[in-house]
């Protein structure tokens, strides 16, 4: 899925459960690995992306004058077409698409959303910083790019979140793009009451930008308890 924009985002999700590559004959190129087994929730997370990308450009309170686009790309469930597709949107050599009505191109792509699966993001965010595309100094870029210099950062509990944290943390002072209102970490299964707290934290912080690094069943617990307090 691609969509273009003054600023372009790359997407990596699991459409498929997994792929299966052809025997190699050595005598002639080789054909591309077939996708096999559909997967709603990659499916789900990728139109929410575009969603989301659609739903900032509407408001033109949000970026004025800026339009993003998003480049999106389907994992197959396997590293290795994960790995090609965001070395392709890194290096610009993606698969051309119609940018305008008579103009073909491969837009630059700021950053790079994904992988679902931490050992995929750790494998591609390695080779990515060649780019200078990691996954978290992406982001910092986003801020710097659009003014964002007061924001709060939300990670789950564990390593790739508590990682992350200290990432981010050191990468915006040295990068001097701005300051976190706070840092909260997201709690591991039903805890309402830490989610409501962190809930109110967002909302009498003065910062309007919230970062998230964290998993599918904090977002729904944190959302769930944000939808709460709108009604």
């Amino acid at each position: 899925m691609h969509k273009p924009g003054d600023v372009v985002l790359g997407g990596l999700f699991e459409v498929h459960f997994s792929s299966v590559f052809p025997e190699l004959s050595f005598t002639s190129e080789p054909p591309q690995p077939s996708c096999q087994g559909f997967d709603i929730l990659g499916f789900r997370d990728a139109q929410t992306m575009a969603f989301a990308i659609d739903e900032i450009n509407r408001n033109s309170h949000l970026l004025p004058n800026v339009t993003l686009g998003y480049s999106l790309y389907d994992n197959c469930g396997t590293l290795v077409i994960g790995f090609s597709a965001a070395l392709s949107m890194a290096s610009g050599q993606e698969e051309e698409f119609q940018l305008e009505e008579t103009c073909f191109g491969t837009p630059p792509i700021l950053g790079i959303v994904g992988d679902s699966f931490s050992t995929f993001s750790i494998a591609t965010s390695s080779v990515l910083g060649l780019y200078k595309l990691p996954m978290v100094r992406a982001m910092i870029q986003i801020l710097k790019r659009f003014s964002w210099t007061w924001a709060g950062l939300l990670v789950s509990d564990d390593d790739y979140g508590l990682h992350v944290a200290q990432s981010f943390q050191s990468d915006l002072v040295q990068s001097g793009a701005g300051c976190l209102a706070y840092l909260e970490i997201l709690p591991w299964g039903s805890n309402p009451a830490e989610f409501k707290r962190i809930v109110d934290v967002m909302r009498k912080s003065t910062a309007r930008v919230v970062i998230v690094f964290a998993h599918d069943s904090h977002m729904i617990q944190l959302m769930t308890e944000v939808g709460m307090k709108i009604h």
